[in-house]
């Protein structure tokens, strides 16, 4: 039985991006999840670490969304130009 799709660069590339992107959610969420205490709320241990942290943290959240829309994207795209 034959490959329906062919596996081209920009779909590979786009399967990183995918990747890389739900890859850095979880490491990140990991890292939240990890910090918390009885109460739900995050521990630090002085406020310039929680305000770098957190900072750092979003950075690498809008990072990781963009990340997966373009993965998505490019493989969408290379998937209807096949056809």
């Amino acid at each position: 039985m034959a490959l329906l799709i062919s596996i081209t660069p920009v779909i590979s590339y786009g399967i990183i991006l995918l990747l890389i992107g739900v890859g850095t959610r979880i490491f990140v969420g990991l890292r939240r999840f990890n910090r918390r205490g009885y109460g739900g709320a995050q521990l630090y241990t002085s406020y310039w670490s929680s305000v770098l942290v957190s900072n750092i943290e979003g950075v690498l959240m809008i990072i990781s969304a963009l990340s997966i829309v373009g993965g998505a994207l490019l493989v969408l795209v290379e998937l209807f130009n096949q056809h």
